[in-house]
């Protein structure tokens, strides 16, 4: 069974993807807090509610994808365009502030979102690990006493 044929799996996949990008985004503005002329960037927020709405159908009733998307059969596979396929391209940080060498990252509030990019990995982990167990349950094979 592919667990990304359901909702909610979909959705937490999607969000970890995100956040994976989210974290690399990051960590090339700390890394280049020092660079002169360099621009803080930053991914499109991503509205979870409306991803799970999305890959439910719900917002439509149902599904209506007409493009064409490209599939992996196996999931040893790479997802198509690598793995921060999904991922938004990150884009210069509008109304920050600018040092005089024209850096544009402030480190202060680059490691506030490293931790809390952290703290929302986290809750997607242990939201996956729970859904999973709730899984196991449902095939006989989880707890319940036994």
């Amino acid at each position: 069974m592919d667990l990304t044929s359901i909702p909610l799996m979909a959705a937490l996949k999607k969000r970890m993807q995100w956040l994976h990008g989210n974290q690399s985004v990051l960590s090339q503005n700390i890394a280049n807090a020092d660079t002169p002329g360099y621009k803080a960037q930053e991914l499109e927020k991503q509205d979870f509610s409306g991803l799970v709405n999305e890959l439910s159908g719900a917002e439509k009733g149902m599904r209506t994808s007409t493009a064409a998307k490209l599939r992996t059969t196996d999931a040893r596979h790479m997802a198509p365009g690598g793995s921060n396929a999904g991922v938004p391209d990150a884009k210069d940080m509008k109304d920050g502030e600018e040092s005089p060498t024209g850096n544009s990252v402030v480190l202060e509030e680059e490691m506030m979102k490293v931790a809390d990019n952290q703290m929302q990995y986290g809750m997607v982990v242990n939201l996956y690990k729970k859904n999973m167990g709730l899984l196991k349950i449902a095939m006989g094979k989880g707890g319940g006493g036994r």
